[in-house]
């Protein structure tokens, strides 16, 4: 046994990097011990010649060993010989030679010195040298300030690193941070009343989801970003961003800008000539405060935003030309807290359409409600401008004043599974905001056709009793028809005129069926009150589309012309074609019922 591990100590000595340590263990022991293990920082195992572990009693150094590659587990492993005697107490720390310093962490794995000992005693069993990142105080703590935590009315400062976490808002009158360092975390708000001393971005961190609301113009902050990384363009992981730092330049954001190019793309939308262009053919030399810009990254890396923060009112020109898309503009939140669009907030409606489009990661372009739902510092959202003018972004933080009717709106959202649209009925005077298409053209299209434009929020007046949803499948397959509703109505149907389906959604909630690209976009009609000529129909399993007939069912298909006689007997499990001649026919499926339905194939 002794000789397997002398065999083992002997075989990761040969994989050990001669470069020189950086701490020298003190000498005149007669003892050692050896010691074999990996390096684990938060909970992720290191792979890197870069790190050195010291092994130190109290404060003198009793051995140092770099990382090698130890090919027989395919492991950065460090043999270390650590001297000392019987008893002593061994802690670690740890050094990187990459950057040339040692790394503030914790060590969480200690030891006592046995003379002659060997870890691990058999086998490839390493220890671990376990180190984590220390955790800021947290704001709550009073320790943290000496006694007491700073209130509303209170001047504080940092005496040392600080977090602001669990969702918690704090508001205080002046802040200095004082050389150390705050992090505002994700759900959590800070409000600086009066006045926030930071000269250094690296001492004021806003993570995302963190909200800080400042009002002078010389503090300075980083806002982190995190963005997740796709294969592929073409479908998931775009964004839309804007700086919430003060005119920042493209190249000193965090790998926003790739030293691959393929690796991303950053976009910027020309309203006049309906384009958008790229920062690889058309180059971007700062983030103009309060434009917002579409972006993809294959990476994955956390965008990271330093620079003062932005305070003022920020001026936007806007454009509506005279072209087949008038009036989109991408403009972005550039404050480090949440905004909102309407009548009171810091964006106006007055020359705006009703709400706007985020982009999901999926590649949707999603309408939002801009009264009710906030734009988030460093995104971007597309707006539709009624006139060119130029659009002023206070600092506010206030949602959409205004009375607000009881039947407000209802949206009407399609999902099949794996990609969702939206639209809007909107019961509201003012402009209704176009539908727009898809970046991910497989993603469905659900909107509003009135006067022969197309709404994905449509606005209607109280007294609107039916309108048309339009939809437009990209795919063959089944969709869900879904709503919600902000107000008490005690009449809601949906009919299905491809199929002449009436869904009572107050009582289902939802509508099944099927869709292919082929069919006609003209598919539903939203009822408030019955009408003489509503028709309720069952039992709708097939309908055509183009030169198909489409059944959605489980069990045995049998197929009769008007003789009675039977042309088709097939089996059928969920969706799928049928190819019969024009004519008028009569289907049966049998499966744990039997289902009847009498189509006509034109």
């Amino acid at each position: 046994m002794k000789k397997l591990l002398l065999l083992i100590v002997l075989v990761c000595s040969l994989f050990i990097a001669k470069a020189q340590t950086h701490w020298t263990p003190a000498s005149g022991f007669e003892s050692t011990m050896s010691v074999t293990g990996i390096i684990v920082i938060d909970g992720v195992e290191q792979a890197s010649n870069q790190l050195e572990i010291g092994a130190f009693c109290g404060d003198q150094c009793r051995g140092a060993k770099i990382a090698s590659y130890f090919p027989v587990t395919k492991q950065y492993t460090v043999p270390i010989s650590i001297a000392g005697l019987a008893g002593d107490a061994i802690t670690f720390k740890v050094y990187d030679h990459a950057i040339g310093q040692e790394l503030d962490l914790t060590s969480e794995s200690s030891l006592t010195f046995v003379i002659n000992g060997v870890i691990p005693s058999s086998g490839f069993n390493w220890f671990q040298f376990v180190f984590t990142t220390p955790k800021p105080a947290s704001w709550t703590d009073p320790e943290a300030w000496g006694g007491e935590v700073p209130g509303p009315s209170s001047t504080a400062t940092l005496q040392e690193d600080i977090i602001i976490d669990n969702a918690i808002q704090v508001t205080v009158a002046n802040l200095d941070t004082n050389g150390n360092t705050l992090i505002v975390g994700e759900g959590s708000t800070l409000e600086v009343t009066g006045t926030l001393t930071n000269d250094d971005p690296e001492n004021l961190i806003i993570q995302e989801g963190g909200q800080i609301i400042v009002n002078n113009t010389s503090a300075q902050a980083t806002f982190v970003k995190s963005v997740g990384h796709s294969a592929t363009k073409d479908a998931d992981n775009w964004y839309t961003i804007s700086s919430p730092v003060n005119n920042i330049a493209t190249g000193s954001v965090t790998n926003l800008i790739q030293a691959t190019p393929a690796n991303y793309d950053l976009y910027y939308y020309d309203e006049v000539n309906v384009l958008w262009k790229n920062h690889k053919a058309n180059p971007i030399a700062n983030l103009t405060n309060g434009k917002g810009y579409l972006y993809w990254n294959a990476g994955g890396d956390e965008l990271l935003f330093p620079g003062k923060l932005n305070s003022t009112t920020v001026s936007i020109n806007l454009t509506k030309s005279d072209n087949a898309n008038p009036g989109w503009n991408l403009i972005g939140n550039p404050f480090s807290h949440n905004i909102y669009k309407g009548a009171g907030a810091a964006i106006d409606n007055s020359k705006l359409a009703e709400g706007y489009y985020t982009i999901q990661n999926s590649g949707a372009w999603s309408a939002q409600l801009g009264y009710s739902t906030a734009i988030k510092p460093c995104q971007g959202v597309l707006v539709q401008a009624t006139e060119s003018f130029n659009l002023s972004i206070t600092n506010s933080t206030s949602p959409a004043t205004g009375e607000k009717r009881s039947d407000n709106y209802i949206m009407f959202a399609v999902n099949n599974g794996k990609y969702e649209d939206v639209t809007y009925a909107l019961f509201k005077d003012g402009v209704g905001l176009n539908k727009v298409n898809h970046r991910n053209a497989e993603i469905p299209m659900i909107y509003i056709q009135q006067d022969g434009q197309n709404y994905a929020i449509a606005t209607m007046n109280d007294n609107t009793q039916m309108f048309n949803i339009n939809f437009k499948a990209m795919t063959l397959g089944q969709y869900t028809l879904s709503y919600k509703a902000d107000g008490n109505y005690s009449y809601l149907h949906v009919i299905d005129l491809l199929t002449g389906a009436d869904v009572d959604m107050l009582l289902e909630s939802e509508y099944i069926f099927v869709a292919s690209p082929s069919d006609n976009d003209s598919r539903f009609i939203v009822k408030f009150g019955e009408s003489n000529n509503g028709t309720v129909e069952s039992n709708i399993f097939a309908y055509q589309s183009g030169n198909e007939v489409i059944v959605n069912g489980n069990g045995e298909l049998q197929v009769f012309d008007l003789t009675g006689r039977m042309v088709m007997n097939q089996r059928v499990n969920g969706v799928q074609t049928v190819n019969v001649s024009k004519g008028v026919y009569i289907l049966r499926i049998i499966g744990n019922e039997v289902r009847t339905q009498k189509i006509v194939v034109k």
